[in-house]
């Protein structure tokens, strides 16, 4: 009777594979991944032969330098609320492009929470300016509907928080631009989702 017993090794030469008979005679054999070492010698993977250093110079990814670029997030993140002071005037501006799906005036209500929260802090009573715009693509007069559309979005979620505070809305279209729409090489993504915003402001003196 014999009893065959086989097995497999992973090197990094491959996979090995060892079959070892016992009974009336002992054979062992190994797979073409054994590299030198006769058939018979190969009884584990501690068996086979040391990687020549050809071999582990392949095996190992080089970085040549000036190959590994940096780069930042910081620039690709749109904050939803920036603010900034004009003379007397505090001026909170909310990005469009977050409140509002493409020419849509519609708010979420996730984006109605975080307008509440972020016009907490204007004092009760105040007189306060809701004012709309937009990037220079498309229509002039449609650009001025949209941005009072959204302006008037926005000026409803504040008066159902603060109802004591009086509000003014416009709509600006494409006037007034914060940003480039389009520079001497064209187009201006960036300068363009800068212009489309709405812009909360209110005496702050």
């Amino acid at each position: 009777m014999r009893l065959v017993r086989r097995g497999r090794w992973t090197s990094a030469f491959g996979v090995v594979t060892v079959g070892v008979m016992l009974g009336s005679g002992v054979a062992i054999t190994a797979g073409p991944g054994a590299g030198t070492a006769s058939e018979a010698e190969v009884t584990s993977p501690a068996d086979l032969p040391e990687p020549k250093k050809e071999q582990l110079d392949k095996s190992v990814q080089r970085w040549e330098p000036g190959s590994v670029k940096e780069w930042s997030s910081a620039e690709s993140v749109t904050p939803l609320v920036t603010n900034k002071k004009e003379g007397e005037d505090a001026v909170i501006t909310l990005a469009s492009d977050i409140l509002f799906d493409f020419n849509s005036a519609e708010i979420s209500d996730k984006a109605k929470k975080a307008i509440t929260q972020t016009v907490e802090g204007v004092p009760d009573g105040a007189k306060v300016t809701v004012a709309g715009y937009t990037d220079s693509v498309g229509d002039g007069a449609a650009n001025k509907k949209l941005s009072k559309k959204r302006a008037q979005a926005v000026a409803d979620v504040i008066k159902d928080g603060s109802a004591d505070l009086e509000l003014t809305v416009e709509g600006h279209g494409e006037e007034d631009p914060v940003a480039k729409n389009s520079t001497k090489d064209g187009d201006n993504p960036k300068g363009r989702a800068k212009n489309r915003r709405v812009e909360v402001s209110y005496d702050d003196s």
